[in-house]
């Protein structure tokens, strides 16, 4: 029984998880992520208000000066730990001052995020809580939930972090990559719960699958890169200006991307069809060429919105189905089967 519930519950913090990724590429694409100026609230309530009439005329004013002064305790903790140069970046950031009016769009999608995260994170504490067993017999399940329940923890930090910064680059690339890290802990402590099929797959099938994976986690930090770049951009600027005034970032990107998808062809071919993950590796294929059309439409202002929360969300599934692949790969003893 304890075992089977665990399953589930890791089952369901992966899927949450996953819809976080697609959850933040609807905020990027519709730019609501300072839709609520503060944190943990939104405009100073829990349930986000339906019209700017219910706020007081000072609002802007009141919840900009907020943010700062939570700013400066940040800047003041990265200095007592040493990171003076990030703490030099965020305090030397224009942007600190920029006031937020209130959308009642923006701030409902942004709050539909955080209400997201809340609920994930109930449920990793419960996969978490239903882990601790393990212990006895299996502690690699206990350990890598632990990591992944930590990692939601600090990414909602950072979530944080995020806001008050108003969505300064470095600190919003780390709150992206952590969500990565968390997904990939569930899914490993889930294979040392149930080992993934991988039996039938050769030493050269699993090296391609490997690389496979390199080359997709290198896209993700590109990606990531790629997003601050796009972030500052003049976006009166058209396509040609836009692609100049990314290189070479958009350019290794894009062949990196091109390399992506012929990689996950090779794999489709390659892979036996009674492979039992074969459907996911149809997909990653799939995805990788979609990816192809959707990251250049990020620079045309008539698509922006929709690559961006396709391009997210593809880009994320494809690096979760091609883990869940390599992670088959992992040897497990008797003992933890």
């Amino acid at each position: 029984m304890g075992h089977n519930a665990y399953l589930k519950l890791n089952w369901l913090s992966i899927f949450f998880i996953f819809l976080l990724f697609v959850i933040g590429g609807l905020v990027r694409s519709t730019g609501s992520g300072m839709g609520c100026p503060d944190w943990p609230k939104c405009f100073g309530e829990y349930v986000p208000p339906t019209s700017e009439s219910e706020l007081p005329v000072n609002y802007e004013d009141f919840f900009t000066n907020q943010r700062v002064q939570k700013t400066e305790r940040f800047v003041s903790l990265l200095k007592k730990i040493g990171l003076t140069d990030k703490a030099a970046e965020i305090e030397n950031n224009t942007s600190l001052n920029e006031s937020h009016q209130f959308n009642v769009l923006k701030a409902y999608v942004e709050y539909i995020n955080r209400l997201w995260g809340a609920v994930t994170g109930i449920i990793v504490f419960a996969c978490f809580l239903l882990s601790i067993p393990y212990l006895r017999n299996n502690k690699k399940v206990f350990i890598f939930t632990t990591l992944g329940f930590i990692s939601v923890f600090l990414n909602a930090l950072l979530g944080a972090v995020v806001v008050n910064s108003n969505l300064i680059g470095g600190i919003v690339t780390a709150h992206f990559i952590a969500a990565f890290a968390s997904i990939c802990f569930f899914i490993i402590a889930r294979h040392f719960a149930q080992p993934f099929p991988s039996s039938i797959l050769t030493s050269g099938q699993k090296r391609m699958a490997f690389f496979l994976m390199i080359l997709i986690a290198i896209q993700v930090i590109l990606g990531a890169e790629l997003r601050e770049l796009y972030d500052v951009l003049n976006h009166v600027l058209n396509f040609g200006e836009k692609t100049n005034a990314l290189a070479p970032t958009f350019q290794y990107h894009g062949l990196l991307g091109i390399l992506t998808a012929i990689m996950a062809i090779y794999q489709l071919i390659k892979i036996p069809k009674t492979y039992k993950s074969i459907k996911y590796v149809k997909w990653i294929a799939i995805l990788a060429v979609a990816q192809l059309g959707f990251g250049p439409m990020a620079l045309l202002p008539e698509t922006a919105s929709i690559s961006k929360l396709f391009h997210i969300s593809f880009g994320a599934a494809i690096f979760v189905l091609q883990f869940y692949i390599c992670t088959a790969f992992i040897s497990t003893s008797k003992s933890e089967r």
